[in-house]
């Protein structure tokens, strides 16, 4: 009996193979039709095939909300949906409307968050679901895939800015479009001068990603970051540029060549009247600092110790604190093994900055260094050090605020008693070499209790004086 069912069992096993091997090769074939996968080998689409998941979201439904990081990457196989995101006003606008052949979410593939952004379906979507953290892993295997999708990541990245920049983010997608065609990228290493106090006009520039300082007559007066835009004031006015903007990051810019500038302004009227008021507001500003000394000096210091590189820094103020106390600084050495942060930092206003890791949202001079790739970007925007980590150093002298330090790999053995220990068996055993051959230091910073609820030094704080708090509370530009 068993030899008669045998053969039929084989011929289902064999039946449900080539089924299943159809339908992978019609699903590979489907995703070879999307535009934003045109060019992609069959190979590289089977892994999409294999890592991805198929969904179905109604009409009405949040796909990705806001305040949050991507998780996955998606592929719109039927559908439409709407992208988006909120200006630096905090006013919705719409990015873009997407359908059949599109893809989202690939921004944390390429170090972008986006976590203002949310995609929201008009119809019922069936979309592909892949998650980021498998698929960053493979992308160094899938070179023509790396390929299409950065494309895409760098269309976002205009179309982003744009939407982002309030005076922008009134005109309809299609409008913004058309402006983005005439913007030419340009990559800015760090410290550059871009525009000279004195010097004429001929652009204006938009902040796709980076930190500019602008500086008049050697002083600082502003910081700008992404979706921000300068350069407008002197093509207004025809005058040259009242102040020098200079790159704090290495600094990717969008740039309007002075004669689509003037097209732009003529084609959209209310455009104009929008940079007008901007410019308005800058002069303002510009006095205003130039007749406040102290809140001069307070954006000195926020540019040299970096507190302008941080988006929330950790503050007390020093006349509530009791005299002597440093529970803080204990705190996190009693969690950490070592204090990562100190007391009489940068004092701005009435404040006390503490000195630690600025967690440098752009151009991470730590990440930039290690050769290991052992410093990591979390969906919080946090960097943390990974256990790639050797402990060559490199990240402890590339950071320009010394936030960064070796510390012992095991923190026993530096103290009294691992040296008694070693005394006694140097005595011993001396022919033995005793001193570690591996790696015996790690680099170490804080990263705001990664991996904890809470943060141990704030925690630690008798009196509620410490917390973490945003710099445009601290330094208002």
């Amino acid at each position: 009996m068993s030899s008669l069912k045998r053969p039929r069992r084989n011929h289902l096993d064999q039946a449900r193979t080539a089924h299943l091997q159809e339908r992978r090769q019609a699903a590979i074939a489907a995703l070879a039709a999307l535009d934003c996968l045109r060019g992609v080998a069959p190979t590289e689409l089977a892994v999409l095939y294999e890592r991805g998941v198929f969904r179905a979201f109604p009409s009405g439904a949040t796909v990705i909300g806001q305040r949050r990081g991507f998780r996955y990457l998606f592929f719109l196989l039927r559908g439409s949906l709407q992208l988006r995101l909120r200006d630096k006003d905090g006013h919705e606008v719409l990015m873009g409307v997407l359908g059949q052949g599109d893809c989202f979410g690939e921004g944390p593939l390429f170090g972008k968050f986006f976590r203002h952004m949310s995609a929201l379906t008009q119809s019922v979507c069936y979309l592909l679901q892949i998650e980021i953290a498998a698929l960053r892993d493979e992308l160094a295997t899938l070179p023509l895939l790396t390929t299409a999708l950065r494309q895409v990541y760098r269309r976002r990245m205009i179309d982003a800015t744009l939407a982002r920049i309030p005076v922008l983010s009134q005109l309809l997608p299609l409008e913004r479009i058309a402006i983005a065609s005439r913007l030419q990228p340009r990559h800015v290493p760090r410290g550059t001068l871009v525009v000279k106090q004195g010097e004429p006009a001929d652009a204006l520039y938009l902040i796709e990603s980076g930190q500019v300082i602008i500086e008049q007559s050697g002083q600082t007066i502003a910081s700008l970051s992404e979706g921000d835009l300068f350069g407008e004031i002197s093509l207004l006015t025809g005058s040259t540029h009242r102040a020098t903007a200079r790159t704090l990051t290495t600094t990717d810019l969008l740039v309007l060549p002075g004669t689509d500038f003037y097209r732009l302004i003529q084609q959209y009227p209310t455009l104009e009247a929008d940079l007008r008021t901007i410019a308005e507001r800058r002069l303002k500003h510009l006095a205003a600092i130039r007749s406040d000394a102290a809140r001069a000096r307070d954006i000195e210091r926020a540019v040299n110790r970096g507190v302008l590189r941080a988006t929330h820094v950790l503050v007390r103020d020093p006349a509530r604190c009791p005299p002597g106390c440093r529970l803080c600084e204990t705190g996190c050495a009693s969690r950490h093994g070592h204090t990562r942060l100190h007391l009489n930092g940068t004092p701005i206003d009435r404040f006390d900055v503490l000195d630690h890791c600025r967690q440098c949202s752009v151009g991470a001079e730590c990440v930039e260094a290690c050769p290991e790739d052992a410093i990591e970007r979390v969906d919080t925007g946090v960097l943390r050090i990974t256990t790639r980590c050797t402990g060559c150093g490199e990240c402890v002298s590339a950071c320009p605020y010394d936030a960064v330090q070796s510390v012992p790999r095991h923190p026993h053995a530096a103290g009294p008693l691992w040296q008694l220990f070693h005394r006694l068996q140097q005595r011993l055993r001396p022919s033995i070499p005793l001193t570690p051959t591996g790696m015996t230091h790690r680099a170490d910073k804080c990263d705001l209790c990664f991996g904890y609820s809470d943060l141990a030094c704030v925690q630690a704080c008798p009196i509620g004086n410490l917390r973490l708090m945003s710099v445009e509370d601290i330094v208002p530009l």
